[in-house]
């Protein structure tokens, strides 16, 4: 018996897979990482665009990489800059300190961009475009961690049409970020915050006038017009056109709309935005020297585009869908470089979204959805005049509204009763003073998502959400276009994709968050996570020895 036990022993030994005996597999890292964010993109867009999808862009990554197909953000506001830094750093405002695209400053009473640093000076620009830097942000990201785990040799770079979009990622110590100033100068520019002078590479990428170039275009259709999703007729009065006097249809002649005076911020309303962003991720590829040795570097991408088309058409827009095609395509083409000038199986890559987008409210009104819109600086008025001039010693005195923070000086029972007038209309779902959030009262599924996105330095006085399908009103754009940065699954639940080096392919189900991105690749990568991280390595995405 014992000789028959040794020696099933020996065979089960023997039919240990040889990877297991052999080095850890973080000992030999990805050459590159390369952070995708697509700005505004719902999850289901890969569900309802995937037949028109062709082969080599989102069908390759959810096809050989991982899926999360139930990711979520776990923070309010879900915009644009808190989202960029969320994903970064793994973990969210609360901690890493960027609450707002921009908040305001009761002190001075104004507001403060989340990437404004007036101690810089642009670099490829004199425009206050330029004027931009990360010094706002409080906590690690990605590239900040990879800058220490190869001491300083790492190679880390942002680039984005939105300059919040290309600096946060790479945090306080990256080595550059790039972004495009628009109106008559179309160029990709930084700051003296990464560099004292322009880098050769984006004065040559900048000497291509790719902007000038890419608007001399006609916008068609990419794909037979039957082939694309219609809910509503495509010349609808929910979309806002790209110009007055334009019906908000394809095609559109761009170079049209140059020669009539629009300027070059045109172009990041076009799929061409899209293309523009690619080129500069590739230039920036070569121009930094990244991914040639066996030292890990960071390139983190940001497709704005699809936001700020977003914003006027909405989820359901023919344009929308047309400028995802699009995006298929640059896709395929950055990965296709990446596969000749890296190597193929020597790269890692995360695709994922910094928010999703609401249904045009006044299209789910129209089909009888629970939805609209509300002015909530003169529904705060309203309540501000209704209660006693003086409650329990603390008289109210209304600063400011922005984007679910209340500025209302007051006594702690009077913010309180002023939260409870403030529920009572019928669009808002939940109003809270900043004393009773911080105490943690109540039990509202909206309050921990309120209290991740709070700031004891920066946030309002009293905080509210809507109900789910109404915003704030926009004056002149009453039932039409988009808007985001709501705790509803329409701006929370977005793709979380893993592709390439150390990433074990398939689909993952269970609930996951925006955070457990960066701790999942720094698993792969084999370095510590970014000293707030929040997140967790999810087990299911990473491939094992």
């Amino acid at each position: 018996m014992r000789t028959t036990s040794f020696l099933l022993g020996l065979l089960a030994l023997n039919a240990l897979p040889a990877q297991q005996a052999g080095k850890p597999s973080w000992q030999s890292p990805p050459k590159l990482v390369v952070g995708i964010v697509v700005d505004q993109m719902r999850v289901d867009y890969i569900y309802r665009y995937w037949n028109n999808f062709r082969e080599g862009g989102f069908r390759r990554l959810v096809n050989e990489g991982s899926f999360q197909r139930d990711a979520h953000y776990t923070y309010m506001p879900t915009v644009t800059g808190p989202g960029h830094a969320s994903i970064y750093t793994g973990t969210t405002p609360a901690l890493h300190g960027i609450i707002e695209n921009e908040r305001y400053d009761a002190r001075t009473r104004r507001s403060v961009y989340c990437v404004e640093d007036t101690a810089v000076r642009g670099l490829g620009s004199a425009s206050p475009g330029g004027r931009r830097s990360p010094v706002q942000l409080r906590a690690g990201t990605l590239a900040d961690e990879l800058e220490l785990r190869f001491d300083g040799a790492s190679h880390t770079v942002g680039v984005a049409l939105k300059d919040r979009s290309a600096i946060l990622p790479i945090g306080r110590t990256g080595d550059l970020a790039c972004w495009f100033v628009g109106g008559n100068e179309g160029r990709a520019v930084t700051s003296t915050w990464y560099r004292q002078d322009t880098p050769a590479w984006l004065q040559s990428f900048n000497e291509l006038d790719l902007a000038g170039k890419y608007l001399k275009r006609t916008w068609s259709l990419l794909l037979p017009a039957e082939r694309y999703h219609r809910l509503v007729p495509d010349d609808n009065p929910y979309e806002i056109p790209l110009a007055r006097g334009l019906s908000p249809t394809l095609p559109v002649d761009l170079d049209s709309l140059r020669r009539a005076g629009a300027t070059l911020d045109l172009l990041t309303y076009t799929p061409w935005g899209n293309t523009w962003t690619t080129d500069l991720a590739l230039a920036a590829l070569d121009g930094e020297d990244m991914g040639r040795d066996s030292i890990t570097d960071l390139l983190a991408v940001s497709y704005s585009s699809p936001d700020i088309l977003g914003h006027r058409m909405g989820p359901r827009a023919v344009e929308l869908e047309d400028m995802y095609l699009r995006l298929d395509q640059e896709l395929a083409r950055l990965l296709n470089e990446l596969d000749k000038r890296v190597g193929k199986g020597r790269y890692t890559v995360f695709l994922t979204a910094d928010h999703g987008a609401v249904d045009v409210p006044q299209l789910l009104k129209d089909r009888k959805a629970s939805a609209g819109y509300v002015d909530m600086y003169a529904v705060a008025k309203d309540v501000e005049r209704e209660l006693p001039a003086l409650v329990s010693g603390g008289q109210l005195m209304l600063d400011t509204v922005v984007d679910g923070h209340v500025h209302i000086g007051g006594g702690p029972a009077s913010l309180r009763l002023f939260a409870q007038r403030l529920m009572e209309h019928p669009a808002v779902a939940i109003a809270i003073t900043r004393e009773d959030l911080m105490a943690g009262g109540g039990r509202h599924p909206l309050l921990g998502m309120l209290a991740n996105g709070f700031s004891p330095v920066m946030s309002g006085d009293v905080l509210y959400a809507l109900r789910p399908g109404y915003f704030e009103a926009v004056p002149g754009l009453a039932g039409r276009g988009t808007t985001h940065g709501s705790g509803w699954n329409y701006d929370t639940h977005v793709p979380v994709i893993l592709y390439g080096q150390g990433v074990r392919p398939g689909e993952v189900i269970e609930r996951t968050s925006i955070t457990d991105i960066v701790p999942t690749v720094c698993t792969i990568v084999g370095m510590s996570l970014p000293d707030a991280a929040t997140g967790r390595a999810v087990q299911r995405a990473v491939q094992e020895r």
